[in-house]
């Protein structure tokens, strides 16, 4: 990963990390224009094998979220922002974030699945919970922005190499 592919895709992280945490949200007009500048990078940087690469990696990163937001398991903005990061960044380095990622969101559940433990439950009413139903209101509605998951799958795929 070069320099410039760094840069723009720690700016497209931190944008909707604070998006998805502020709002729940990702914007359309980001994961859109992000997708465009990878359409152009994979055109500039390889011709028309680095636009195959990177449509393999916009598929890569969009289909099994879109899967995952048809079980209500995610939400559309986390499916496009994947799709962005997979025109960058090819297949390989978008499925390997997004099982880091999945890993990532697997240890965030339990620790909200933990603050309902007696020992942890006065900690967890303290806490508050600007994503929908508080975790100790012993309801299944639960959610958290899937991107504070990604942020750190992200750093550890950078320290991978």
């Amino acid at each position: 990963m070069n320099i410039w592919t760094l840069i723009s895709m720690s700016i497209l992280l931190v944008i909707a990390c604070w998006t998805d945490i502020k709002r729940m949200r990702i914007p359309n007009r980001l994961t859109v224009l992000f997708a465009i500048g990878g359409i152009v990078y994979q055109v500039l940087a390889a011709g028309m094998h680095g636009l195959g690469w990177g449509g393999l990696g916009l598929l890569s990163g969009f289909v099994p979220l879109y899967i995952m937001n048809r079980f209500g398991g995610i939400g559309g903005g986390d499916v496009k922002w994947f799709g962005a990061f997979g025109m960058w960044m090819g297949p390989y380095l978008t499925l390997s974030l997004l099982a880091i990622s999945i890993v990532f969101a697997g240890g965030i559940a339990s620790a909200i699945f933990m603050m309902r433990l007696p020992g942890l439950r006065k900690i967890g009413k303290r806490m508050k919970w600007p994503w929908g139903e508080h975790p100790l209101s012993g309801g299944r509605g639960v959610q958290f922005p899937f991107m504070i998951a990604v942020a750190p799958g992200f750093i550890t795929l950078l320290g991978k190499g």
